[in-house]
């Protein structure tokens, strides 16, 4: 199921209007229940859940490997997560830095928490730049052809199903090898969860992978690939300069403005190799 609806629309083009039939995403909320963390809540085009959720984990490093996941229960868009870590409420308010009493302002700690959670997305779920410190810088000879990059992109770009018929996701690369993944969402941020969530449940080495994709790289982004070891990243899209100072600290290779026959290198750029 493609999750697209169509609907009639008055398309207006140099002065001329006409009623058409047009796509769009039937985009949907998910939740995600992981051990006794207060839920968390995502907008989404609703396939590949189960990518999500393992990718979404390793990105908040909220488990270290796939095998710390003991189940993943899908109920309609609702996503149950179980790990051999069963974090609980208390220490996710610890992650987030919140300072709480153990008598009267506990509880309401609590509740503010959870309220705040039920509104959040991917990019700010976990404290994941309050952790920023915790990073390791990624070591890794892997490599890339200039000229792949652009390939890559115009992959990227045919393959993006979804969005050749609604305009109205993002789509994410990850490539292994001669393995190549793809999935897409409405959130930049879900869709790069999927493709890490593919990858770990196949058992990719991800100090030999590299993403690419559709949208801003921002420092939340950059977190997220780093917190599992994947070296390269590159977008058609800019850099925030937040996502340029984590990728510098995190030692990974960030290129942004891929078009037809050109890109900027921001960071890391010994393991691009631009004679090719």
């Amino acid at each position: 199921m493609d999750f697209i609806r169509q609907s009639e629309v008055i398309q207006w083009e140099d002065g001329e209007y006409k009623t058409i039939k047009e796509n769009s995403v039937d985009d949907e909320y998910t939740y995600l229940f992981i051990d006794y963390l207060p839920p968390r809540k995502f907008s989404t085009y609703p396939k590949d859940l189960e990518d999500f959720a393992v990718g979404y984990c390793l990105g908040e490093g909220l488990i270290k490997d796939y095998s710390d996941i003991e189940s993943i229960k899908l109920d309609g868009t609702n996503v149950l997560v179980s790990t051999k870590l069963s974090h609980d409420p208390e220490e996710d308010l610890e992650q987030e830095g919140i300072v709480q009493e153990r008598k009267g302002n506990c509880e309401h700690a609590c509740v503010c928490r959870l309220l705040e959670y039920q509104g959040v997305n991917s990019d700010s779920a976990g404290g994941i730049r309050s952790e920023l410190k915790t990073i390791e810088p990624i070591e890794s000879d892997l490599t890339i052809d200039a000229t792949q990059i652009i390939k890559d992109i115009e992959n990227l770009t045919a393959e993006a199903k979804i969005w050749q018929k609604t305009g109205g996701v993002h789509v994410a690369q990850l490539k292994y090898e001669d393995n190549v993944i793809i999935r897409e969402d409405v959130s930049r941020h879900v869709a790069v969860d999927k493709v890490i969530g593919a990858a770990a449940i196949e058992g990719y080495d991800f100090s030999k992978c590299y993403i690419s994709y559709s949208g801003r790289m921002p420092a939340d982004m950059l977190i997220k690939v780093i917190r599992v070891g994947i070296p390269i990243i590159f977008s058609n899209s800019a850099p925030a300069s937040s996502g340029i100072d984590v990728a510098r600290a995190g030692n990974i290779t960030m290129v942004g403005f891929v078009r037809q026959n050109r890109f900027t290198i921001y960071t890391a750029p010994e393991r691009v190799n631009l004679e090719k």
